[in-house]
């Protein structure tokens, strides 16, 4: 009998989850879990009295507090930084102070403009 050749095995990654998947499951458990509370304290609030309803508010923005600080990981690497944001106000109000002088300018324009229409008309009504 002839014997087998040798083969080299290679083992593949098993497609079970990762740590990192893991974390991100718990935290949309997490997020879901905050987001349901809210929506059952706002079904509450329907018909109570002011004093509760004042109660349950001040908890609804505590959780919603919470909410917050769990999503800032993931909202801090899309905002830009605040330097960015100067310079865009900067420029904006560059913009606005140009428009502004330009359309002084095209304002004074059009009121030369209807004085000479107007000499002009008086020229030749004048015999």
């Amino acid at each position: 009998m002839s014997a087998l050749p040798q083969r080299k095995i290679i083992r593949l990654p098993q497609l079970g989850r990762t740590r990192r998947d893991e974390g991100t499951s718990g935290m949309a458990l997490k997020v879901r879990g905050h987001l349901s509370l809210l929506q059952g304290y706002a079904d509450i609030m329907e018909g109570v009295s002011p004093q509760l309803r004042a109660i349950i508010l001040r908890v609804m923005a505590g959780k919603a507090r919470e909410l917050g600080t769990m999503l800032q990981p993931f909202t801090e690497t899309a905002r830009p930084p605040i330097t960015e944001y100067r310079q865009v106000r900067e420029r904006t109000r560059q913009l606005m102070l140009d428009y502004r002088l330009l359309l002084e300018r095209l304002h004074d324009t059009v009121a030369e403009a209807h004085d000479h229409l107007d000499d002009a008309g008086k020229k030749l009504n004048q015999p």
